[in-house]
C-alpha cells in the first residue's frame, strides 16, 4: 500500500516541483536569481507567490510577465546588498 502512496505522490508533483525546491534551498540570491531565469517560461502565479513568500515580499497580482520582472527586481535589490558571511 505505502508503495502506491508514494507513486501517486510522485505523479501529482508538478513540472516546476524540483525547479522550486531549488529555488527555495538556494543559499544566496545570485542562486535564486539562475533559477528563476531558468524557471521564466513556466512560471505561474502559485510559483510567483510561494517564492516571494520564501524571500519576505509581496508581488502584487497582475499579468504575469510584470509579477515576474517584480520578483526579479526584489531578488536583484537583496543580492545587492547580501553580506556574504564566508569572507
Amino acid at each position: 500500500m505505502e508503495a502506491k502512496s508514494e507513486q501517486n505522490l510522485t505523479e501529482e508533483k508538478p513540472a516546476q516541483f524540483d525547479q522550486l525546491m531549488a529555488f527555495l534551498d538556494a543559499d544566496t540570491y545570485e542562486e535564486k536569481l539562475e533559477i528563476l531565469y531558468r524557471m521564466q517560461l513556466d512560471l505561474n502565479d502559485y510559483l510567483i507567490d510561494t517564492m516571494a513568500v520564501s524571500i519576505d515580499v509581496v508581488i502584487p497580482e497582475g499579468d504575469i510577465d510584470e509579477r515576474y520582472r517584480q520578483l526579479k527586481g526584489c531578488l536583484q535589490a537583496k543580492q545587492k546588498y547580501e553580506i556574504n558571511r564566508f569572507r
